[in-house]
């Protein structure tokens, strides 16, 4: 019936809902369709019976008989082909072709589409021949052969059947014309006007289609509260306490939702013993947004916010209240990339018990002030609970002398997965890995994804060291300073992998702490003096404890295994460019193979001067003014045209590593070259700096550069400065950079 009814969709639309309806969440089946009963309405019955007057109005199909004559009409318009292929008992010669009696077998209708909207009228006329014997074999496969039916006259000559192929045919002619090779037929021409019926049905798909708009997504400009640089830093900030929430909820709460709350004795309303916060109340919920992401938290993302604030608060629709506040966030768009979809099927090795699998990885962060450069990264497998050691550089002493450590606190773990680097494929390591009765796992060469959860935690430790480096405004060789701070986010705060629960709580039983404490403290807080505890009193505890602990992993190991499926199904998609001319974005730094680790990869931000073909952008650096052309694939939205460029702004731009050139000499006659105009000795960082002026920028912004930098940046620049400075100690510390620079 469905092939039978032209626009059947049209004609049971309403029949469907109400089948839709009647079913429900059902099974939906004839079986359990028919054990429903169906009450039509007035609108239903008229929709039924012209279904049935449409079955009644149809063309019947008839059987072909051996001895007929099988018959194939086929055209083609601008948007459409049709093929009507008809059976004739008896074939009378002296009658034209349509004046025969014909009794219908099939009909074959179809649309271009794509390319082939694009063909000659010839290509699109023979199409539907082709597709007459790709679909209708069955019919037209028979000893008596068919006769096929078109009104193009150049079609005779292309597909006559002959032994021969005719040399002008090229292309998908050629191809076709050797399809139709298998088949006996005879081609004839008919006239436009005895086509009929194939000329009527190749012309309904020049109906216009209903049009509806389902969904756009556009991206508005909406006048709201932007979010500052450093909200903490702000003098205006002022930090929540219980007297605020309570005045929120006088204000913004109902009689009806109040009244189903719980009320404490400090006059502070809660449900399920968390804090209820209105809706309603703006204000105090983005300072409670920003003490759960900005600062120490290190702008950990959305997971992270949802488990700081759900813990001690309760606030209606909070995840699209933090979406919103996320993408107000300033700090955010330096760090963070396009959405990261982990491989489908995730490391090679896992653990479900605490302190049995220990990921250990170097990794470099640069010069710092002192003599550190690298970070050893330990994590347990089970928890992620990670240590951070600083070091001067990979040695296998420090990996030994770190995992001793980890031992004296913890235990040994009994696998002690890595790569092959030579500071954990070596003698020491070895013979430790023996003596405490371990064993080491390497990672393939160049396959580091297999080794993929020490992988993660150092993105995280790099995405965690570049935001705290802006928002704390501070130098990126003191990264040594911000160590602790970043293994305390990476320790303390929840994550969707490991169930909801953070690597501290899961690693030692112990609770996590809250940034949002300062705001609230909870209603029973346990004493300070607590009574001694027999022996089977703290034998029971640690019972209990060791269990919720067990507890705890087996729900991280299902989390875990129902968050590998879902990668495997995710979808991938492409985003779209939405940029206009005034708007401001930030740019994708693309520098050199070695580039420093702790620079955000995007800088910005700059403003969008022009658009042009190809998806191409002019755009304007706010603090040097210059412009360059730049790929929608390496921009990204920072914020609409209505941001106010403050000194603030100005200032951050020029903190994120900018690329500068140095100033071209001044002057042929100069002995000293006119951009390194002075030195002077660093006691702190023990190396020499150079005074530097930039391209680009007025002299009052000359900078103190490290000569060591410079050296590895501009080197014919440094060697002609320190020849023309004629100081002993500069040119002996020059001498020692250039031997080691030989080392290397």
């Amino acid at each position: 019936m469905r092939d039978s009814l032209i626009s059947y969709a049209g004609h049971v639309q309403t029949l469907q809902k109400r089948l839709d309806v009647t079913l429900g969440n059902g099974k939906r089946t004839k079986r359990a369709a028919n054990k429903l009963p169906v009450t039509f309405t007035d609108a239903e019955k008229a929709a039924f019976d012209q279904v049935k007057d449409c079955l009644a109005s149809a063309a019947m199909l008839a059987h072909p008989s051996p001895d007929g004559v099988l018959s194939v009409f086929t055209d083609a318009s601008d948007t459409a082909w049709s093929v009507i292929v008809t059976d004739v008992e008896k074939w009378q010669s002296d009658k034209p072709v349509a004046d025969q009696t014909h009794r219908l077998l099939h009909c074959l209708t179809g649309t271009f589409s794509g390319s082939q909207e694009n063909w000659s009228v010839i290509e699109k006329e023979a199409f539907a021949i082709v597709a007459a014997c790709d679909k209708l074999p069955h019919l037209l496969l028979r000893p008596a052969g068919f006769r096929l039916f078109c009104d193009h006259r150049n079609l005779i000559h292309a597909f006559a059947p002959d032994t021969t192929v005719k040399k002008h045919i090229r292309g998908k002619l050629l191809r076709w014309a050797m399809r139709l090779g298998e088949f006996r037929y005879e081609i004839h021409h008919i006239a436009g006007e005895d086509n009929v019926w194939a000329d009527m049905v190749s012309r309904w798909a020049r109906m216009p289609a209903t049009t509806s708009l389902r969904r756009v997504t556009t991206r508005g400009q909406q006048q709201q509260d932007r979010l500052l640089l450093r909200p903490l830093d702000d003098d205006d900030f002022v930090w929540p306490n219980l007297d605020t929430i309570a005045a929120a909820q006088r204000k913004f709460g109902d009689k009806a939702e109040l009244s189903r709350l719980e009320e404490g004795d400090d006059g502070v309303r809660r449900t399920d013993s968390r804090l209820w916060i209105p809706a309603e109340a703006t204000n105090l919920l983005r300072r409670l947004y920003i003490i759960a992401h900005c600062g120490p938290q290190g702008h950990r993302g959305r997971d992270a916010m949802l488990a700081h604030i759900g813990r001690i608060f309760y606030v209606p629709h909070l995840r699209q209240c933090v979406d919103r506040f996320l993408a107000s966030c300033l700090l955010c768009h330096h760090v963070k990339g396009g959405k990261v979809v982990p491989r489908p099927w995730s490391e090679t090795y896992r653990c479900n018990e605490r302190n049995q699998a220990l990921h250990w990885d170097f990794l470099y962060l640069g010069e710092s002030f002192g003599d550190m450069q690298y970070l050893l990264v330990l994590k347990d497998d089970a928890s992620h609970y990670c240590e951070l050691v600083k070091c001067e550089t990979p040695t296998s002493t420090v990996a030994a002398d770190a995992i001793m450590d980890w031992h004296s606190r913890f235990g040994i773990p009994r696998d002690w997965i890595s790569d092959q680097g030579s500071h954990f494929k070596n003698e020491v390591v070895n013979e430790l890995c023996t003596r405490l009765k371990c064993q080491q796992i390497f990672s393939p060469t160049y396959s580091s994804w297999i080794n993929g959860s020490v992988e993660r935690v150092n993105r995280d430790i790099l995405q965690v060291l570049r935001v705290l480096i802006l928002d704390y405004k501070l130098n990126h060789r003191d990264w040594p300073r911000l160590i602790p701070i970043v293994q305390a986010s990476l320790n303390h705060t929840a994550v969707p992998s490991p169930a909801g629960k953070t690597p501290g709580e899961l690693f030692t039983g112990l609770e996590p702490p809250s940034p949002l404490q300062s705001v609230f403290l909870g209603p029973d807080v346990s004493p300070s003096v607590q009574p001694a505890r027999t022996s089977a009193e703290i034998e029971s505890s640690l019972a209990q404890l060791r269990a919720r602990v067990r507890d705890m992993h087996r729900a991280v190991t299902d989390a875990r295994l129902k968050q590998t499926l879902l990668n495997k199904k995710r979808e991938r998609g492409d985003n779209m460019v939405n940029f206009d001319v005034g708007d401001y974005v930030l740019r994708s730094r693309v520098d050199e193979k070695r580039q420093n680790k702790l620079l955000v990869t995007w800088v910005g931000p700059y403003a969008v001067t022009a658009a042009h073909a190809h998806n191409v952008f002019t755009v304007k650096q706010l603090v040097t003014g210059e412009e360059l052309d730049v790929h929608a694939s390496r921009l990204k939205f920072f914020a609409d045209k209505d941001l106010e460029v403050t000194e603030e702004l100005l200032e951050h731009v020029a903190a994120q590593g900018i690329i500068l050139r140095v100033r071209d000499l001044i002057g042929p006659t100069l002995v000293v070259p006119p951009m390194l105009v002075r030195h002077r000795w660093n006691d702190e960082s023990r190396s020499y700096e150079i005074l530097v002026g930039w391209h680009g920028l007025e002299a009052i912004e000359d900078s103190w550069e490290s000569l060591t930098a410079m050296f590895n940046e501009v080197s014919t620049l440094v060697q002609a400065y320190v020849a023309a400075a004629k100081d002993s100690k500069l040119e002996r510390h020059l001498e020692a950079l250039e031997a080691s620079t030989k080392r290397r």
